[in-house]
């Protein structure tokens, strides 16, 4: 890999690098990730690496931006597929995509959700946007079905504490929703993330049978106390 490429080839050798760090990191784990190791796959030298990536957090941060983008595009693919006015419909397909997407790409997902890898500190000015980007989905699909008052939570008064992070944070993303919005967007992610780490993992089958089924039942709890009829 000499440094001067056209930008096609460039563009070719920073995915062989990513695909062979995914390669690693399925055997090895996430934390095993090593740009010498990957420049043995490469059959290069590690210093031939350098001019594509810096150092290994570099490569990390690239393979964070990737999972996150990738899931966020995914959701908003979902979403885009389905009539305006079916909220539920609308949100039930961007948490099936959310489920989909972890379970076809899980070492991407396990890097973006999984254990925190020794040493890496992810820049937040970088991976903030990318990880909003999807969650922004989730809550413009709750605040339009609350303006059109097709949906009421069932959530009653939240803590002031609570109530209070959920308002500082919607006026921080400028999401003009109540807090009890944002809160149904936090609710669901932690509710159905859970269900989907724990199939990801082979923890879920065994307890429930059918890993899928379980997941649309609780996809149907989660929509009915969000106050979708």
């Amino acid at each position: 890999m000499p440094r001067q490429r056209n930008p096609h080839e460039y563009a070719a050798n920073i995915e062989a690098i990513k695909a062979a760090a995914r390669a690693q990191m399925r055997v090895e784990g996430t934390a095993a990730l090593s740009l010498r190791a990957i420049a043995r796959a490469l059959d290069v030298t590690a210093p031939a690496l350098y001019s594509y990536f810096p150092n290994r957090d570099a490569l990390i941060t690239a393979l964070v931006l990737d999972g996150f983008n990738a899931l966020a595009a995914a959701l908003e693919a979902a979403d885009a597929a389905m009539p305006r006015e079916d909220y539920r419909g609308r949100l039930a397909a961007v948490y099936r995509a959310y489920r989909d997407c972890a379970l076809c790409n899980p070492i991407d997902f396990q890097l973006i959700y999984g254990n925190p890898i020794p040493g890496y500190e992810a820049p937040q000015e970088l991976t903030v946007p990318a990880v909003v980007r999807g969650f922004r989905v989730i809550g413009a699909i709750l605040v339009e079905a609350q303006l059109a008052g097709a949906c009421t939570p069932a959530f009653g008064e939240l803590p002031a504490t609570i109530e209070h992070t959920l308002a500082a944070l919607g006026a921080e993303q400028h999401v003009p929703a109540e807090p009890r919005a944002l809160y149904g967007r936090f609710v669901g992610w932690t509710r159905l993330h859970g269900i989907v780490i724990l199939e990801l993992h082979g923890h879920l089958g065994p307890s429930v049978g059918s890993s899928e089924q379980f997941f649309e039942h609780e996809l149907d709890r989660l929509l009915k106390d969000l106050g979708f009829p």
